[in-house]
């Protein structure tokens, strides 16, 4: 690789490091109330839902009833990973049983 290549990796790499960091120390100057701490709270979820929506309807059926059952699983026990596992091992059986 040349030298170019190893520094755009590099300050990428510094740029998504220094945006990491600086979000929780630019929220401390933040004057909220508690809608706004309720919204920050749920940021990293939505932003995941926003970015797995399109992916799991472009998919087929397996996939739609993997991120239904995921939905119905922490709806009921508020434990992701047990709803990952759910939604997971329910793609995985019908791929493998009934080649959804």
């Amino acid at each position: 690789m040349h030298l170019d290549s190893w520094l755009a990796i590099g300050g990428m790499a510094l740029a998504t490091y220094l945006t990491r960091i600086s979000g929780p120390f630019l929220v401390g100057f933040v004057q909220g109330n508690e809608r706004l701490e309720n919204c920050l709270a749920k940021l990293p979820g939505s932003i995941l839902a926003a970015l797995l929506a399109p992916l799991v309807f472009m998919s087929g059926t397996a996939e739609i009833v993997g991120a239904v059952g995921t939905l119905i699983v922490v709806y009921f026990t508020k434990n992701m990973p047990l709803s990952l596992i759910a939604g997971v091992g329910t793609v995985a059986m019908l791929r493998l049983f009934w080649g959804l």
